[in-house]
């Protein structure tokens, strides 16, 4: 009796502990689907980053809107636990966005093309792509009919102490408005 114990109390401990290994897995992140099954996800500094709601906040926000003769895209994550708002997002404005095209995130502005990416834990504390601190978009399928965009990215970006962050497979399959 004393041996079983003994034996259902370590099974017990090592079922509850928590690997730190746990939430850096990419097979963590959402599948990258394309079929508007409304995910999206990414590895911030190798940890794996969804979004989660808390209280009345959305937690993503997502649009591909053609306004004012030009359209603009933008994806916006964000985890509001612990009173926080960390928050993954990737735009572009003023571009018609085709599939199987790779834009480049640098928040740079030529006549055709302005997008980039931010960062952030706090709206004092962002971190956001510039010329240097790049990264890229990739549309995989665009559906105007069925509104339903997906697609990968991935990113560098910086804040104003000059602390970079990382954004490493991000993906999304989501049905827009």
């Amino acid at each position: 009796m004393k041996n079983t114990f003994l034996l259902l109390t370590v099974i017990l401990t090592l079922s509850c502990c928590k690997n730190d290994d746990d939430n850096n897995s990419v097979s963590n992140l959402p599948p990258a689907t394309q079929v508007g099954a409304n995910t999206v996800g990414c590895l911030v500094n190798g940890q794996v980053f969804l979004p989660h709601q808390e209280g009345l906040n959305t937690p993503v926000n997502c649009y591909y809107q053609f306004v004012g003769g030009e359209y603009y895209f933008t994806m916006a994550f964000s985890d509001y636990r612990n009173g926080g708002i960390e928050t993954v997002n990737v735009f572009t404005a003023a571009i018609e966005l085709q599939e199987n095209q790779t834009y480049t995130l640098d928040q740079g502005f030529t006549p055709v093309f302005w997008g980039g990416a931010e960062y952030y834990l706090s709206l004092s504390n962002k971190h956001n792509t510039n010329t240097i601190q790049t990264g890229e978009l990739t549309i995989t399928r665009l559906d105007l009919s069925n509104s339903i965009i997906s697609g990968t990215f991935w990113f560098d970006a910086k804040n104003t102490n000059g602390d970079v962050v990382q954004i490493r497979e991000g993906r999304f399959d989501w049905n827009f408005y």
